[in-house]
């Protein structure tokens, strides 16, 4: 809490300060770019002749920049693919000239026609469109982006955690990336059911690209998805926000210090469950509940006109205690995690056609688990470097090229127990002090074209991307192509091939239980998908495809593990999205996978722990008047296969039952089934301070959605454990902006 008031008390400070400090004879020049259609251009360098006073326009083709000359001067905007802008202005006229700006395209704007599939974004570049009103209006999802994610096809409702289950994939096949850096713990309140929230803020992100196959060669050492976010620069007016509701208090300031070129935005947050469950009943299964502190900050400075620095991070510390019940042993789980990140970017235009940017990062991550003879502390510490350059060789193509560094340093310390079946405190176990340290670099280089081989409607993208591990011994080589055909102006046809490598879960290179020499994993994947764009917000995109599998990790006798495991994925997806009858803004989602796997302690063959066979997902939104507005999230999911216990037998020297399972993921779980509904009041008190007010019901139907099976000792019975919403919840709150 320190941190958080002084934090609260600089920023004020600054507020108060800042407005007469840099308050001298400059003038505001602002507006918006834009191409015959209407459209926002990005990256559109918009400056003074002869100067260096300007800047470059963001995502929705803004700009703003100051100027201290006077008199008439030449305007100039300029990108490749478009025809250069200049107009003359008189800046003795007015103290903020507003000037909207339309650019003629010289040919195709190729950044709008190099679409992969599988990709969703809150950019028009970058596939089927997820704004963040879009996060923050899902009912359900707490305005957080993972799981707001989740209603989206190709992510499978495996559990009720924010992680990201992708194509069949285990959520560490999916790497999150925040301003060019892996980030390998976005999560709060992580258990062995996942963590329950990300640790980053919607209301700091500047932009959201996710895929859920066949992505780019830019991207290495994931096997499954790409969840990619940029924070937000410069805020344009100072704005704090406060929030409070029955689980948690928050604090966002947006504070421009010196408009245009330098200021900072933060949020910091505290959760506090406990009213929450006292209100809604389930206290009793916490002998500590869930809390966190969470602070998100970004401070950027832009150099010059096309130069910028952005210094951004991340802290989060949580506790829980959660009452477990099992048949050997009911007792309390003790969980608490800390997690720093630190990023600084740049990002320059080298020259009008190549843009290069450069990330420098370090993330701690602690966790502690306790339970029974389970006693481990895990610590990761990352140092990575990122660079990229994006250089337009012209308006048909481009080239992306860049590398990447990494250094990880991984502990595991503690006891683990030699069973997996008996947690007791007095059971066996096994001491654990294992410290994995790797290193890993990364090239690559991508080719993107839009009249490919003379014919318009067809673009390519290539590329290829090299990794090694040199305390590992590992290498690969990934090659990756992805083909679009424009039908029409409303609709495309896009293939997408490649091959994607990643290495196990670093806890299997451990050398007491895992083995050091095991090898990357595999992944083959094949995408074809169809898109139609009915509109300027409707759209609807079908999608097939498939995964193979190869050297996955697999138990073994002695050496523990080795690389015989293998498994494919197998679905198709489909969304529309947009303005459904009656007025209902919204988006369906639908996805069918099969998928089996035999790796990890699997004894055969089998539907992997992430088979869910159908997921429906149904958001809709409706706006009662122009104050209110009524949202509805309806998920249907198959149940998750699991193991059952079939009989057991008494150990006498142990005075513990042993069970006796059937076959590995032969039985499921109940199919899940949970509808949240939210009713929001949007206002501004005195026509000047927004205010919103939100009702949310979780789960309303009161649905039973259940996590797993606890067993009497001799595991003859069996109760359900339910989910974190395994009974209606009702979640109170209000904003209110000044």
């Amino acid at each position: 809490m320190k941190l958080i008031i002084k934090i609260f008390f600089l920023s004020l400070i600054i507020l108060l300060f800042h407005s007469d400090f840099f308050a001298q004879n400059k003038i505001i020049i602002q507006g918006k770019v834009t191409d015959d259609q209407k459209k926002p251009i990005s990256f559109v360098n918009v400056f003074i002749q002869s100067t260096t006073d300007g800047a470059m326009t963001e995502d929705d083709g803004t700009f703003s920049f100051t100027t201290k000359l006077t008199g008439k001067v030449n305007l100039v905007a300029s990108i490749v693919g478009y025809k250069s802008f200049i107009k003359e202005i008189d800046l003795s006229q007015s103290k903020k000239i507003v000037i909207d700006i339309e650019l003629a395209d010289a040919a195709i704007n190729l950044k709008e026609s190099i679409v992969t599939a599988s990709s969703y974004g809150s950019e028009k570049e970058k596939g089927l469109i997820v704004n963040r009103l879009d996060v923050l209006t899902t009912p359900g999802g707490a305005a957080d982006i993972f799981q707001a994610l989740k209603t989206l096809p190709g992510l499978t409702q495996v559990s009720e955690s924010a992680e990201l289950y992708v194509r069949g994939g285990d959520p560490i096949e999916t790497i999150t990336i925040i301003d060019q850096a892996v980030v390998y713990h976005p999560f709060t309140f992580e258990s062995n059911y996942g963590g329950i929230f990300s640790n980053l803020n919607q209301s700091v992100v500047k932009s959201i690209y996710f895929t859920s196959g066949g992505f780019s060669a830019k991207y290495g050492n994931a096997l499954s998805g790409v969840l990619d976010i940029e924070t937000r620069n410069i805020p344009e007016k100072t704005r704090y926000q406060f929030g409070v509701s029955i689980a948690n208090a928050s604090l966002t300031a947006d504070v421009p210090i010196i408009e245009n070129k330098f200021g900072m935005y933060f949020d910091v947050r505290q959760n506090f469950t406990k009213p929450m469950f006292w209100l809604n009943g389930g206290l009793d299964r916490f002998t500590a509940t869930p809390e966190s502190k969470n602070a998100t900050a970004g401070i950027t400075y832009s150099y010059s006109k096309t130069g910028r620095l952005k210094l951004f991070g991340i802290y989060a510390d949580d506790v829980q205690g959660v009452s477990v019940e099992r048949a050997e042993y009911n007792g309390t789980f003790n969980g608490n995690s800390k997690n720093t990140f630190v990023n600084l970017q740049n990002s320059e235009f080298i020259s009008q056609n190549l843009l290069m940017k450069n990330s420098l990062s370090y993330n701690r991550y602690s966790n502690l688990w306790l339970f029974g003879i389970l006693d481990l502390t895990k610590t990761d510490h990352v140092y990575n470097f990122r660079n990229d350059f994006d250089y337009t060789r012209n308006s048909r193509s481009k080239i992306l090229a860049g590398f990447e560094y990494e250094n990880r340093k991984i502990n595991y310390e503690g006891k683990i127990p030699s069973e997996d079946f008996d947690l007791r405190p007095e059971a066996n176990g096994k001491l654990i002090d294992a410290t994995l340290r790797g290193t890993r670099w990364g090239v690559y280089t991508e080719y993107q074209s839009i009249n490919t081989l003379g014919i318009d409607a067809l673009s390519f993208a290539g590329g290829i991307r090299y990794d090694i591990f040199p305390g590992l011994n590992l290498n690969w080589i990934d090659p990756r192509f992805s083909l679009g055909y424009k039908l029409s102006d409303n609709s495309n046809l896009r293939f997408g091939w490649g091959i994607f490598h990643q290495i196990p879960d670093p806890r299997l290179f451990a050398g007491v239980d895992g083995n050091p020499n095991l090898q990357p994993m595999n992944a083959t994947h094949y995408i074809a998908s169809y898109e139609y764009i009915l509109g300027e917000q409707n759209s609807f995109r079908v999608e097939v495809y498939h995964k193979e599998y190869k050297n996955l990790p697999l138990e073994k006798p002695i050496i523990n593990y080795d690389n015989s495991g293998y498994g494919f994925a197998n679905g198709v997806d489909v969304i529309f999205k947009g303005t459904l009858p009656f007025g209902i803004t919204g988006w369906i989602s639908y996805g069918y996978i099969n998928t089996k796997r035999k790796w990890l302690d699997y004894d055969d063959f089998t539907s992997s722990s992430f088979d869910i066979t159908h997921n429906f997902t149904l958001v809709a939104k409706y706006n009662l008047s122009t104050k209110f507005q009524i949202g509805l999230n309806a998920k249907f999911a198959t149940g998750r296969p699991y193991t059952q216990v079939l009989s057991s037998v008494y150990n006498p020297l142990q005075k513990i039952y042993e069970p006796n399972y059937g076959g590995t993921n032969a039985d499921r779980f109940p199919d899940y089934k949970r509808v949240d509904l939210r009713l929001t009041y949007f206002d501004q008190l005195f026509d000047r301070f927004p205010v919103v007010v939100y009702v949310e019901g979780l789960n309303i139907l009161n649905l039973t959605n259940i996590f797993g099976y606890s067993y009497s000792p001799d595991y003859t019975e069996r109760k359900e454990i339910k989910s974190y919403f395994g009974r209606r919840m009702v979640v109170v709150g209000f904003t209110f902006g000044i």
